[in-house]
């Protein structure tokens, strides 16, 4: 396994120009947020490629051969423009892709004049964003947390990352994406076959509750039994097709009646 390292810390940038800069503190806080988006972006674009922390991690090798258009990754076989927090620092404009077959996150990174593709450390991904505006789903951005930072969770089987489909309060409706792989014969060639699953999750009160059913919900959230009930007779056909959006949309509406209680 070839293994590629590279020390960073933006905040101790920062630090250093502060007090370069101390006569002028306020009025450098006020013209410049350090935790906005294009200061994080002007920063990267100073220390220059190579020499960030995103660029710790492992390169990433291709050891599966799929059929065309079978693929261990969520979206498709390509690079989306992404944001990520990594090593408690946030990058930005960083092109990604997202394994569901082994849960890991991949960077295509500019290296002098050519690209590295770098499996990043799990443990150091706080949550991510894929851009998925050029694929048919729906939402233009996908969004997605670690388990093992919000909050960190002992049981094993609910390790990982998850995507954000709904939040409000502190409860958050998740997904968790995964390719199971199986085998097949073409033309005489063994290949690795890629099957989409997933369940949902509810994280409420720093609590993972996995929802399959109606009952699963109730048991969540007791009060809202008749609603939850209502929603379910009303939108069978939406569960049938499209459950994405069924859990989505019931949970927006449990929103509301949670906030007239």
């Amino acid at each position: 396994m070839n293994y590629i390292y590279f020390m960073n810390d933006k905040k101790l940038f920062f630090l250093l120009l502060l007090v370069f800069l101390k006569p002028n503190l306020y009025e450098l806080h006020a013209q410049l947020n350090l935790a906005s988006k294009n200061h994080y972006i002007w920063f990267d674009e100073i220390v220059g490629n190579g020499n960030l922390a995103i660029y710790n991690g492992t390169i990433f090798e291709e050891k599966f051969k799929a059929p065309e258009n079978n693929h261990r990754f969520l979206l498709d076989d390509t690079y989306h423009l992404g944001n990520l927090i990594y090593d408690n620092q946030p990058y930005y404009n960083i092109y990604l892709k997202y394994d569901i077959h082994e849960d890991q996150v991949i960077a295509k990174l500019a290296y002098k004049t050519n690209f590295l593709f770098i499996k990043l450390i799990k443990e150091k991904i706080t949550s991510f964003e894929i851009d998925n505006s050029n694929t048919a789903i729906f939402n233009t951005q996908l969004s997605f947390i670690s388990s093992e930072t919000k909050p960190k969770v002992s049981e094993k089987k609910f390790t990982g990352f998850y995507q954000v489909l709904h939040q409000f309060d502190e409860i958050l409706l998740l997904k968790k994406n995964f390719k199971k792989r199986g085998e097949i014969i073409l033309n005489n060639f063994v290949y690795s076959n890629f099957l989409d699953k997933g369940y949902f999750v509810i994280l409420r009160n720093n609590n993972y509750f996995e929802v399959n059913s109606k009952y699963d919900f109730i048991n969540i959230f007791p009060n809202q039994k008749k609603y939850i009930s209502i929603f379910y007779r009303r939108n069978r056909k939406l569960l049938r097709t499209d459950k994405d959006q069924f859990y989505t949309n019931l949970m927006k509406d449990l929103q509301v009646s949670i906030s007239k209680t």
